[in-house]
């Protein structure tokens, strides 16, 4: 039976909206609010052969991770011989998972007995166990980081459901009842995919529905082959600073050389610095994604990801790297690294085609957790506050967003203070002048403060651009640098990025996330937009005047404005 571009808009359309149904399954079953309200999970459909076909739009980093941790899977067990009702899980950072909050879940399809495709959950957990509760920003290596959960074949009903999988996961845990929770949310995003798969498969035949699968990859995959050749062939090369482990320690410098040969991409990574003894380094699988997302975002908003799409580039790493480590090496902050490894391939496209990228973001996943025990039990909740994007040719950086590799949505003061009584949200502001200066202005970063109301709470931090600021293009400005402040009767201590601390009852912490990078000469800047970044109180008058060029005796009017509104009032 031959597919008709009706078939393929139809069933490629259906097989989207199953990857996001499923999405939604998991988010609104879901415990944390990690997961529940901030979205860090991913879902996904694939082919029988385990190649990724359809991608729920959630959390970039995780794109691809599933089909990657399968051909670890493929390796390790014979798939003929799986049968209807098992499945495989895993968090292995070391067997192509990502990191050990990361829980994937993978279920095969099967119609009239045989394997017709596949279907994938994965879910950051709050909580897996470790040295500490939380992040333990000073594991050295990964047994130090939590349970870990090797590559295993098993039966939902029997080894779930309060089986011995469940029963050893809730054992190794500090929040049990919220993990497996969420646990059972991606059980029941995976088996609304196998339904939805089933009925699609009724309808239409393994024929057809497989056809199109196929058709939706190659169609990816021209995609992205038009784009790469687009950009002029040649090696590019750029570099970017990951932040020390304390603020006295010289930046960790990632370099990409990329190189363009006709419709075809491959990025070096090689020469980025040797793994290090904190948990910033990254796993395989993670550094992968970062490098296919910098790509899928030359794709237009309407293109499907997935293994098509990531055909055309061929990645190089180096084993015993930063972004390649050796086991067992701590991987709990991997995405401090990986994004160093997408802003670097960034900044070389920029050399490549200048129109094509935009100036970095903060471009970091700025992470606290904090915890408190209460009883024989623990409360517990982590959160990524957003930072700027960087300035593109074509316009100013977007505010408080999720960046580059991240989709992680805002987490509602109400929802955190509900279900966390041990502390409370003082601000939740913009940051004055934290994007970078240009003819198009970086998005501003975020202030969020945290009081604690009880003693023994522990506070958990990773991040970065805490030393290295987000860089601009063509003649704008860096932007704002990233700041975790503690503060404790009055007084002000700055700690660095990577943090395991107890704080005192009425402690407060602050955490400022850096904007983003501005793009062309700042004098360019047309001056209503000046002035309206001055009277909503995005830039301060002293930027105004020294950096813009936009003097209170030349407008005296809009320097009326300074002051009559909040400096936050957007």
């Amino acid at each position: 039976m031959s597919l008709t571009h009706a078939d393929f808009a139809i069933i490629g359309g259906a097989l989207r909206a199953i990857a996001a149904e499923m999405g939604e399954v998991m988010m609104l079953s879901a415990h944390s609010t990690i997961v529940r309200e901030s979205k860090d999970c991913g879902t996904c459909v694939m082919d029988q052969d385990g190649e990724t076909v359809a991608q729920a739009e959630m959390m970039p980093v995780h794109m691809n991770s599933l089909a990657a941790a399968l051909g670890h899977i493929r390796e390790k067990f014979d798939l003929s011989t799986v049968r209807p009702g098992e499945a495989f899980l895993l968090n292995n950072a070391y067997e192509q998972g990502q990191h050990l909050n990361d829980i994937i879940l993978l279920l095969p399809v099967f119609l009239d007995g045989r394997r017709v495709a596949m279907v994938g959950s994965i879910a950051h957990h709050l909580e897996v166990g470790g040295a500490v509760a939380g992040s333990n920003a000073n594991a050295t290596e990964i047994y130090q980081e939590g349970l870990i959960l090797p590559a295993m074949r098993i039966d939902l009903e029997r080894d779930l459901y309060g089986g011995p999988v469940e029963q050893i996961i809730a054992a190794n845990v500090r929040c049990p009842q919220v993990v497996l929770g969420d646990l059972r949310a991606q059980v029941s995003a995976v088996l609304r995919g196998q339904e939805r798969m089933l009925e699609l498969f009724a309808r239409y035949g393994a024929e057809l529905v497989g056809g199109a699968m196929a058709a939706l990859q190659d169609y990816s995959e021209r995609l992205m082959r038009e784009a790469i050749g687009r950009i002029t062939d040649g090696r590019y090369e750029a570099e970017d600073l990951i932040d020390g482990f304390t603020r006295a320690d010289p930046p960790i410098p990632v370099l990409a050389a990329v190189e363009i040969s006709g419709a075809d991409a491959t990025v070096d990574l090689s020469a980025s610095a040797d793994q290090v003894h904190w948990p910033i380094n990254a796993p395989l699988a993670s550094t992968h994604a970062a490098v296919l997302t910098v790509f899928a975002a030359l794709l237009g908003p309407e293109a499907v990801t997935n293994a098509g799409t990531y055909r055309p580039i061929r990645i190089v790493t180096r084993k015993g790297s930063i972004l390649d480590p050796i086991h067992p090496a701590p991987v709990r902050g991997r995405m401090t690294s990986i994004y160093r490894a997408a802003t670097a391939v960034k900044r070389a496209l920029g050399e490549a085609a200048p129109g094509l990228v935009a100036a970095a973001g903060s471009d970091s996943t700025c992470v606290l957790t904090l915890s408190h025990r209460e009883g024989q039990g623990y409360r517990m909740f982590t959160e990524i506050p957003a930072g700027g994007n960087g300035a593109g040719p074509d316009g100013d950086g977007e505010e408080a967003i999720a960046q580059l590799l991240s989709n992680t949505a805002n987490a509602p003061i109400e929802a955190i203070e509900r279900e966390n009584p041990f502390v409370r949200v003082l601000e939740y502001a913009l940051v004055p002048d934290s994007g970078g200066a240009g003819e198009h202005r970086g998005g501003l970063g975020i202030r969020k403060s945290y009081q604690v109301l009880d003693d023994g709470v522990l506070l958990g931090t990773n991040g970065d651009r805490h030393a290295s600021a987000p860089w601009a293009l063509a003649g704008g400005r860096p932007g704002g640098r990233t700041a975790y402040t503690v503060i404790r009767d009055g007084k002000r201590e700055a700690i660095p990025a990577a943090t395991t601390r107890p704080l005192a009852k009425g402690s407060i912490f602050e955490m400022e996330v850096s904007g983003g990078g501005g793009w062309g000469d700042p004098r360019a800047r047309g001056r209503d937009a000046v002035r309206r970044d001055l009277s909503t109180g995005r830039i301060g008058e002293r930027a105004a005047a020294d950096i813009y060029g936009l003097h209170s005796d030349d407008d005296e009017e809009a320097t009326r404005e300074v002051g009559a509104r909040s400096p936050n009032g957007v």
